[in-house]
């Protein structure tokens, strides 16, 4: 049974589509692909988590309904989004008023308890976060800890009764962290390893390092065959500690180099999270690597010369167009040319030689 239009041509709204699956979750013969759905549906959008609140709150006291029990393959995530990088639409937000399907008082209080069930058993499973190129993703965890997710990242998160691990494969993450000291919060970015009970610090994993800054509390860090030192209690004969605005660069395959521990401003190191690329000491050449590391449109510098020059500024990371229209206006013998849909080249040139920004093929 799938989810129906209530006229011909119009999508319904969140509150109808709630309302639908309310009564279709009272179904005794509701297959586990329509659970799944229920799930998937669930998480599309804040919006969605919302009105189901909502209506647990208005119809919240029928205790008696049977719950039908989401098993524990039919989770497929364990992160309640927060935020993403786009507005929720209008029509996707809550309304007010109240509903008049049939059995809508039912199937409300047990919508409400599997909802529940979901986040209560949310830490017995592994889970996936991952963003693509230009995306931003804030996600809540089980335990109410926040993760930042920056562009092209892959987390995996795994909590147990005893430990919450997150698994940083690839990208950038900040991790507020909800304080549990009967269950340490352990980061393993591959080269680096990193431990917070309460805190909030960020960790950066590239090709050939591994950077941890953090904005507040402790963070104890380890490379990765030291692990075993933040298992339970934190053996600082061998972990580094970190404070608030305190950071720390691993460089891959570099096990005897002492970990060095640097001053750093954690608001600017950390703008990232934000969306924001703080630009201060770096080069032009050095901006343009952290702008195509988060964007599918790459930016392109054939001319040296270029590429050393500095420049200082904020910008936000997931509009490389604008920094290179920068670029390109800060003197006259600076074009900017497109090379297809996703490429974006800074040459040496004659005023004009470059795409206008108005043209069909330009920027």
């Amino acid at each position: 049974m799938e989810m129906k239009e209530q006229d011909e041509g119009r999508v319904p709204s969140v509150n109808d589509q709630a309302a639908e699956w309310f009564i279709r979750l009272r179904d005794r013969d509701l297959t586990t692909s329509d659970r799944r759905k229920f799930v998937r549906w669930l998480k599309q959008s804040p919006g969605h988590i919302a009105e189901f609140m909502r209506l647990c709150q208005l119809y919240g006291r029928v205790k008696r309904a049977k719950v039908p029990t989401l098993m524990p393959e039919e989770v497929a995530s364990n992160v309640i989004p927060l935020a993403q990088r786009e507005p929720v639409p209008l029509a996707e937000r809550p309304q007010p008023g109240f509903f008049s399907l049939r059995g809508v008082r039912f199937a409300a209080a047990a919508c409400c308890l599997a909802l529940v069930g979901v986040i209560a058993n949310i830490a017995l499973w592994s889970n996936t976060i991952e963003t693509h190129a230009g995306e931003w993703r804030t996600v809540q965890l089980a335990d109410g800890s926040v993760v930042s997710a920056g562009p092209n990242t892959f987390v995996q998160v795994d909590y147990s009764q005893k430990t919450r691990r997150i698994s940083l494969q690839r990208g950038e993450a900040m991790f507020k962290v909800m304080k549990d000291e009967s269950r340490p919060f352990i980061v393993n970015a591959g080269s680096a390893v990193a431990r917070a009970v309460g805190t909030r610090f960020g960790v950066e994993r590239r090709e050939d390092r591994v950077r941890v800054t953090v904005a507040e509390g402790k963070v104890a860090v380890v490379r990765s065959g030291q692990a075993a030192a933040l298992e339970h209690t934190v053996d600082l004969s061998i972990a580094t500690a970190l404070v608030a605005d305190e950071g720390v660069v691993i460089l891959v395959n570099t096990p005897t180099v002492p970990l060095h521990v640097e001053k750093v401003n954690s608001a600017l190191a950390l703008a990232w999270a934000n969306g924001q690329l703080i630009l201060q000491r770096e080069t032009v050449g050095e901006a343009v690597q952290e702008f195509n590391r988060r964007n599918r449109v790459q930016i392109r510098i054939d001319d040296p010369e270029i590429a050393e020059g500095h420049l200082c500024c904020v910008f936000d990371a997931g509009d490389p167009e604008a920094f290179a229209k920068l670029i390109a206006g800060m003197s006259d013998d600076i074009v900017l040319v497109r090379d297809g849909p996703n490429t974006l080249r800074i040459v040496k040139g004659r005023p004009g030689q470059g795409v206008p920004p108005d043209s069909d093929g330009g920027i």
